[in-house]
């Protein structure tokens, strides 16, 4: 079966020879003297290694792993005979998160450095693909760089990276502009997991096994704000991938919201359809981490409810290389054939508009 990886990382950071050469010296030489800071608080949790990545995802080069694109493609790309793979960078959406992370001028050359390594990525092999890395919290910025990015290397830039953790709720006017331009480009809004200011609602969490599985908290506020200040009934043909967010929350999710909606509707009578709807029509989700219940049979029921409810049409596969907890395309095994067809490579074929083509690779045969 063809195969799409919508949710693939690297690791470059400032004051590495990765993005060194795509900064102006006034701002290489301010990170040396000052530091790769962060000024909100929180912070990381301490991970079960530096880049929470696998053993043998080091290049043989000895550089962090996610930094030499043909060592990924061979790890990746070539192993699973895959169609393409979507690069996301976490490290620069969550440099540049909020609006008080660094001084403007240092976060645009950290964003811009970032999509100008990601060329060297697209050369390397055509089944590369990228989200655009933004200042978020400088939409008018932002839209600019979305349109130099698809200006200089077109459809290779597929989406628009935003992290979790915005200084407001996100369906908020503020941040409309960057939906106009994602809507003109025909591209989604990536919102991947992670961010400096990320927590819950009891505080930041103390132990990276919390962080680990809070993820799907990040998904409530971010479907509601988007749905209930009116996003898509002004943009409506704006598309949002959930990414590394989890996926079994939605159908319960989407009852409550209905239910919710149904008494408290004359609170939002700009809503031109059930909470539910925008759901199904506007927002995509990836595999990773994948469910592993005890007894693997127990999915055969979400499974069908994804299917009743019109979600397996938006379900996405990720492997999300290089982490420790990587999961392979045998990862949705256990998925009826149709069902694991469609989310192996159909779906995210469909929001992207990559190519597919049958998996060749030594691993990928299905």
């Amino acid at each position: 079966m063809p195969i799409i990886d919508a949710d693939v990382h690297n690791y470059a950071v400032p004051m590495s020879p990765e993005l060194d050469k795509y900064m102006s010296k006034r701002w290489v030489e301010y990170l040396r003297t000052m530091g790769i800071y962060h000024t909100r608080g929180g912070g990381e949790r301490p991970r079960q290694r530096q880049y929470a990545h696998r053993t043998d995802s080091i290049p043989p080069s000895g550089g962090r792993p996610g930094t030499d694109p043909d060592f990924a493609r061979e790890q990746l790309l070539d192993l699973y005979g895959m169609s393409g793979a979507v690069l996301n960078d976490i490290a620069a959406a969550a440099l540049v998160t909020g609006s008080d992370a660094y001084p403007f001028a240092l976060s645009m050359e950290i964003v811009r450095a970032y999509n100008d390594w990601r060329t060297e990525w697209f050369a390397a092999d055509p089944r590369w693909y990228a989200s655009i890395n933004v200042p978020f919290e400088a939409p008018s910025e932002a839209t600019k760089e979305i349109e130099r990015c698809r200006n200089d290397s077109g459809d290779r830039f597929v989406q628009v990276m935003f992290c979790g953790a915005s200084d407001e709720p996100i369906g908020r006017p503020r941040y409309w502009p960057i939906y106009e331009a994602c809507e003109h480009y025909g591209i989604p809004v990536g919102i991947h997991a992670a961010g400096g200011k990320r927590g819950t609602p009891s505080g930041h969490t103390n132990y990276y096994f919390e962080d680990h599985t809070d993820f799907a908290l990040v998904d409530y506020p971010i479907v509601s704000s988007l749905v209930f200040e009116g996003v898509f009934d002004r943009f409506p043909n704006l598309q949002v991938a959930l990414l590394e967010l989890g996926w079994s929350w939605v159908v319960p999710f989407a009852w409550r919201l209905d239910a919710s909606w149904r008494v408290l509707r004359d609170e939002v009578p700009h809503l031109t359809r059930k909470p539910s709807e925008y759901l199904r029509e506007h927002f995509w989700l990836t595999t990773q981490p994948m469910e592993e219940p005890d007894v693997p049979e127990a999915l055969t029921g979400m499974y069908e409810l994804l299917s009743q409810a019109g979600m397996d049409e938006r379900l996405m596969f990720s492997s999300d290389y290089p982490h420790w907890d990587f999961d392979p395309p045998e990862a949705v095994d256990t998925m009826p054939g149709p069902l694991r067809r469609k989310v192996l490579g159909e779906n995210a074929s469909r929001l992207y508009g990559i190519p597919l083509r049958a998996g060749t690779g030594a691993r990928g045969r299905a």
